[in-house]
């Protein structure tokens, strides 16, 4: 499972199947739309806020933050930060295997 510092501590990021239900339900998008999920800047932080829940969840960390407190940890960091926060989104889906 991969790791992201954000809001001053190392913490675990997971996008398992009830990740990915809770983030479809909570941005309204169906499973067979999840290329649509970044089009929305609302999207960003509901990603980050559940992958980060079901990281410490995974780990038997206990969450009690909120998508506007991980909103405020992402503006307090560069842009690179999101750049590994959907490296962990891509590293957790099903991987095709080559033809």
């Amino acid at each position: 499972m991969k790791k992201v510092e954000i809001g001053g501590e190392l913490r675990p990021v997971r996008f398992s199947y009830l990740c990915l239900k809770d983030i479809c339900e909570k941005t309204k998008i169906k499973l067979s739309d999840m290329s649509q999920l970044g089009s929305e800047v609302d999207h960003i932080g509901i990603m980050t806020y559940y992958g980060l829940k079901h990281g410490a969840k995974k780990e038997g960390l206990v969450f009690k933050h909120s998508i506007r407190e991980i909103e405020n940890w992402l503006d307090n960091e560069d842009f690179g930060k999101l750049n590994e926060i959907f490296d962990a989104f891509q590293m957790d889906q099903p991987q095709t295997e080559g033809k």
